[in-house]
């Protein structure tokens, strides 16, 4: 898989990714202002110290991930898909570290997350990379799952 930044021409496959991820979980949310950020990658992500990758096998779109700036040395990491034919191959693994080194490479000393209690396989992908819980929500029908990970160099 070749990993590159986001470019407008992907809008269109991310937002297939997206949608297909979250419905292959039960994992859609209901709210106005819920998945608007995907309507304007470059200003939430790309232009505000953030980063949105995506991941390619034969030019086509098949993983993306992003984190976005909350606080100088905070991130949020958001948005990470690997389509489902091409789950469990590692491509989970492949994106989420060109993210986290993307983060450190800016500054960002800590990374929070969420994922639903539905989402088993990223659960276990964030486990597995040393992300702490750090709380639980309801939401809806829905409990969301906190994480959080200090990614600062040991001194």
């Amino acid at each position: 898989m070749k990993i590159r930044p986001y470019q407008p021409k992907d809008q269109e496959a991310v937002q297939k990714l997206h949608w297909a991820g979250l419905d292959q979980f039960n994992a859609r949310m209901d709210g106005p202002d819920i998945d608007q950020d995907l309507e304007n990658i470059e200003q939430i992500y790309i232009n505000n110290n953030g980063d949105f990758i995506v991941g390619l096998i034969d030019d086509r779109v098949v993983s993306m991930a992003a984190f976005r700036k909350m606080t100088e040395t905070v991130a949020e990491i958001k948005r990470i898909r690997v389509d489902q034919p091409f789950q469990k191959k590692g491509l989970g693994q492949q994106i989420l570290s060109a993210l986290e080194k993307s983060a450190e490479e800016k500054g960002y000393r800590k990374l929070r997350l969420d994922t639903t209690s539905s989402q088993q396989p990223a659960q276990k992908l964030f486990e597995r990379n040393g992300y702490q819980v750090t709380g639980r929500k309801l939401w809806n029908d829905l409990e969301i799952i906190f994480y959080e990970k200090d990614i600062s160099p040991i001194m």
